[in-house]
């Protein structure tokens, strides 16, 4: 048994010596406490402390992210003037709404579809303009109860906006 102890302090011994020449930056490991009990390989696996696994040090960002810069100009609010993309959200809805009315003939959608546009453009922008294209859009509908729901709502928003 004495022998094996001998062992055990060269081998730390070995061990101080390859750590002080590796480097001045690497503090000196404390060197281990004499014990009562053997050193764990002498021990039977029975009374053997369970080893612990090496804490593996994970990285905190795996994946790099892109780094992008935040575009603060470039949606155009018409005719060269620009708006940020930090605009209130119902601003920017205004907007593309005021943009689209005069280039409606232009959309090909069903007359449906047409209509729920300008259904849009008159609850956002409240202008007596979208009326007539509304009603004309209302006009074209085919199917003669939704024909006529959006008649009616037309001449609510008349009234609405008479008042």
């Amino acid at each position: 048994m004495n022998q094996n102890r001998n062992k055990d302090n060269d081998l730390q011994r070995a061990i101080d010596e390859i750590t002080q020449k590796g480097g001045s930056n690497n503090p000196k490991p404390a060197a281990a406490a004499p014990s009562s009990q053997p050193p764990v390989g002498m021990m039977p696996p029975s009374q053997a402390p369970a080893a612990a696994a090496p804490a593996m040090k994970l990285p905190t960002n795996p994946m790099p992210q892109p780094q992008m810069a935040a575009p603060t100009m470039g949606m155009s609010a018409g005719f060269g003037r620009a708006m940020s993309y930090g605009a209130d959200i119902s601003k920017v809805k205004e907007a593309a709404l005021k943009e689209l009315f005069p280039i409606m003939d232009r959309v090909e959608v069903e007359p449906e579809k047409r209509f729920l546009l300008y259904q849009e453009m008159l609850n956002t922008m409240r202008d007596k303009a979208v009326i007539a294209p509304a009603y004309e859009a209302a006009r074209q509908i085919r199917d003669d109860k939704v024909r006529a729901d959006s008649l009616l709502y037309l001449i609510n928003s008349i009234d609405e906006m008479s008042l």
